[in-house]
């Protein structure tokens, strides 16, 4: 798992034994500018949370203090923002509901691919990542991509790291100025406005790529 460098999954792996919920929200305006917001929410484990964090350690994991948490987060923080295009960054960590986020706005949709490029080199990760983003302005498409598979690493998981995954959630919603015209995840679902879409998968699914998480939305020209 050293592979996804995601805050998500870096908080997911922190809290072992968690249930939780992944949403990773984007604005996309006509220019291609907007704004990105990743939260991992693990509220409806927080009981079972105050009881890792007595611990040392968990399933053969050390369990982090607050302080590497903070540390980790700050160090992601400091990486988005010397990332050329990317302003306004901003992260939380709600240590009372085990919520945590980032958030920041991007002049350009690859300057957010170059800031996730950025964490994954930061974090001594070798194999590059391709883009996780693309928008075209003139075509009026917006694609969420997923270059990596991650059955291979879940099969090296041990059973209760597995676990972890089993009642965990994935979210998506991607919004725009312009009306949706259509989007290949069948999965997905167009809101009242048809301004936005939202995907919402259990983790196991796309763990086991069962369920893909990427998705092609095409615009009102």
């Amino acid at each position: 798992m050293k592979k996804i460098t995601y805050l998500a999954l870096f908080c997911c792996l922190l809290f072992l034994q968690s249930c939780f919920e992944i949403i990773e929200q984007i604005l996309v305006k006509n220019d291609g500018s907007g704004n990105f917001q990743l939260v991992v929410n693990m509220s409806k484990s927080r009981t079972k949370l105050n009881s890792i964090r007595k611990m040392k350690k968990i399933n053969g994991h050390d369990v982090p203090t607050k302080e590497d948490i903070s540390r980790k987060v700050a160090d992601i923080e400091k990486t988005v923002k010397g990332t050329a295009g990317i302003s306004n960054v901003k992260t939380s960590l709600d240590f009372d509901n085990y919520i945590a986020s980032i958030s920041c706005d991007f002049s350009k949709v690859t300057n957010l691919n170059a800031a996730i490029r950025n964490i994954n080199v930061k974090e001594g990760n070798t194999k590059p990542i391709d883009n996780t983003y693309e928008y075209d302005p003139v075509g009026k498409t917006f694609s969420r991509l997923n270059k990596v598979l991650l059955n291979e690493e879940y099969r090296k998981m041990s059973n209760a790291d597995k676990e972890v995954f089993a009642s965990a959630n994935y979210t998506s919603i991607f919004r725009f100025d312009n009306d949706i015209a259509s989007f290949s995840n069948r999965d997905s679902k167009l809101s009242a406005n048809k301004k936005a879409v939202m995907l919402k998968l259990n983790a196991l699914a796309v763990m086991t790529s069962k369920k893909s998480i990427e998705n092609k939305i095409n615009l009102v020209k």
